[in-house]
């Protein structure tokens, strides 16, 4: 027999205990009347879960700049705006859908310095809304919103987490994870690659720092190699063509450039770790770029290219009137003589901003472990987009 007793009496029912159950006594209820229902749990890791977390502005450039590379939610919002204007879903084309299936990327449009960017006003909706959608208005059943799209693609780039990770962080399907990934990388992929990323000679020397300017004052661009390994190939003839002496394991290479601050001004697409830094240069289309800038004037005759040893193209620029910056080569020599010492010493200090835009790139964790065979179909659109966010991050060197 259910008796009430006063010490079960409470002025308020605690949270989960269901509806209120009068008692007789005025605004009390009774501890014995509680709702035992399970109610699935529906917390899902999100960018207003993350907002709430991050109340000061320290906890808020700690843990964005953790979670995704961008050091506060603002800057995060931009590069969303930049990437998807008004976070419009329609263009986005999703992985596994019809759409996917007949559309087509045309990389001949992308990554060319001298084509203006498309305008975004075609794009705009009839009513000129610009605000991010966060609703679910879509052919598929998407259940997250764009910006947690944008920070879910950003989290596995940036931590190099697993897609199982991934969908019990945010509560979805494993599949949804794998699918929105691959979606975003293709539209990053397609909306950097029309960002002018080498910009006028002028503008290059116009943000050079000081001591840059003093020894260096022609040089435009910095260049150097690197490699991310893979795992080793079935195929023999693929792990022959793989397999790099310098890294003595199974690697892709791809030839870069940034300015004298560190920006990504040029990225190749990767190719085998067997090539040399010469055949590289050549194949990646860098020395013709370098013909076509300099006939629309972008360059000068007579700019120069600061590299490393490896780099033996001085020939190569000569042709199209461009010097190298190298280090002396000792040859037969027994030493180098004081000012070839200076000259080596000089350089090296100049190109660690190469190296160090590099670093910065490989701060994303997913290329922390070696690439499974699976995912060589997207490597490219992968490497190009991490290292071109990299030049929405912090630079590696402040202003002066």
């Amino acid at each position: 027999m259910n008796v009430l007793l006063e010490s079960e009496l409470t002025e308020t029912a605690s949270e989960g205990e269901g509806e209120y159950v009068e008692t007789g006594r005025e605004n009390f209820v009774s501890r014995s009347i509680q709702c035992n229902t399970e109610i699935p749990c529906e917390h899902r890791f999100s960018v207003s879960v993350l907002k709430d977390l991050a109340r000061t502005r320290d906890k808020e450039k700690k843990y964005f700049s953790h979670l995704t590379g961008f050091s506060s939610y603002e800057k995060f919002r931009r590069v969303l705006e930049f990437v998807l204007p008004g976070g419009r879903r329609k263009n986005i084309t999703y992985w596994n859908t019809k759409a996917s299936k007949e559309h087509k990327i045309d990389t001949s449009l992308l990554f060319d310095s001298d084509q203006e960017a498309q305008s975004d006003d075609d794009d705009e909706d009839d009513d000129g809304s610009s605000t991010l959608e966060t609703d679910a208005r879509s052919s598929r059943d998407l259940v997250l919103s764009v910006e947690d799209e944008f920070l879910l693609v950003m989290m596995k780039l940036r931590l190099g987490l697993t897609n199982l990770d991934l969908a019990i962080r945010f509560n979805v399907a494993e599949a949804t994870i794998s699918n929105t990934f691959i979606s975003w990388l293709n539209l990053l992929f397609v909306q950097l690659g029309t960002l002018k990323i080498w910009p006028h000679r002028n503008i290059i020397l116009e943000h050079m720092p000081k001591k840059f300017k003093e020894d260096y004052p022609n040089n435009i661009i910095i260049i150097d190699c690197t490699e991310l390994k893979i795992q080793c190939p079935s195929s023999l003839v693929i792990q022959s063509q793989s397999y790099s002496n310098y890294k003595s394991t199974n690697t892709l290479k791809s030839l870069v450039g940034v300015d004298s601050m560190g920006g990504f001004m040029f990225v190749s697409q990767l190719y085998t770790g067997s090539i040399s830094d010469k055949q590289i240069v050549s194949r990646s289309g860098f020395l013709d770029l370098l013909s076509r800038k300099k006939e629309v004037s972008e360059i000068s005759e007579g700019d120069s290219i600061m590299a490393d040893k490896g780099f033996d193209i001085g020939g190569d620029l000569q042709k199209i009137g461009l010097q190298l910056n190298i280090p002396p080569f000792l040859k037969e020599k027994p030493q180098f003589d004081e000012s070839e010492v200076i000259r080596t010493q000089t350089i090296a200090k100049h190109r660690i901003h190469v190296e160090r835009a590099i670093g910065k790139v490989r701060r994303f964790l997913i290329f922390n472990s070696r690439l499974p065979i699976s995912s060589l179909g997207t490597i490219n659109q992968l490497w190009t987009v991490c290292c071109l966010l990299s030049n929405f991050m912090d630079p590696i060197l402040a202003e002066e």
